[in-house]
C-alpha cells in the first residue's frame, strides 16, 4: 500500500502538476494575445497638434459623451486607478469633469468616434480602442487600460564593490 501511494505521488509530481501548470499558463498567454490584438492602434494624434501637452506621456481615457450612467462607471475606474501616476481621465465637455480638453481641441481626431463614449489613448498618442458605456464594453475597457498603462521600470540588482 505504501509503494502505491509513493508511485501516485511521483506520477502527480512528474505529470499532472506540470501539465496543469502548462494549461493554466497557456490560457493566460492566449488571453493576453487576444487582448493585444484588440489593442492594435487604430489611429494616432500628431504630437505637434497636442500643443498643450495634455495627452502626451500618459495613458488617457477621453470621455466623448457623459451622462449619469457614464459617471457611475468613471467613479469606479477612478477608484481603481487612483494610484496610477501615468493615467488620466479627460472630458471633452467642461460640465462633467475638472480635467477637460478646450473647445475644438483635437476635434478632427475624435470625429470617427462620435457614436462611442470613451476613447483609449496610450502615452505615445495612439488611439488604441473606443468603447460605449455598456457594462461589457466598460469591463473590456478596464482590462485594456491595465494592459496599456506602461509598467514602472524595475530596479536592477547591483553588486557593491
Amino acid at each position: 500500500m505504501g509503494k502505491l501511494v509513493s508511485w501516485v505521488a511521483v506520477v502527480l509530481l512528474l505529470l499532472v502538476v506540470p501539465l496543469g501548470s502548462w494549461f493554466y499558463l497557456n490560457k493566460g498567454l492566449n488571453y493576453r494575445k487576444s487582448a493585444l490584438a484588440e489593442l492594435i492602434p487604430k489611429d494616432s494624434i500628431d504630437i505637434s497638434k497636442d500643443t498643450l501637452k495634455m495627452l502626451a506621456g500618459k495613458t488617457s481615457i477621453v470621455v466623448l459623451k457623459s451622462d449619469n450612467k457614464t459617471e457611475l462607471f468613471l467613479a469606479d475606474i477612478k477608484q481603481q486607478f487612483k494610484n496610477t501616476p501615468k493615467f488620466q481621465i479627460i472630458y471633452r465637455d467642461s460640465i462633467y469633469g475638472s480635467t477637460f480638453l478646450p473647445k475644438d481641441y483635437l476635434t478632427i481626431n475624435f470625429l470617427p468616434y462620435t457614436k462611442q463614449t470613451f476613447v483609449l489613448i496610450d502615452e505615445k498618442l495612439r488611439i488604441r480602442n473606443s468603447y460605449t458605456n455598456e457594462v461589457d464594453q466598460v469591463r473590456k475597457m478596464v482590462e485594456h487600460i491595465a494592459i496599456t498603462i506602461p509598467r514602472p521600470k524595475e530596479s536592477d540588482i547591483e553588486m557593491k564593490k
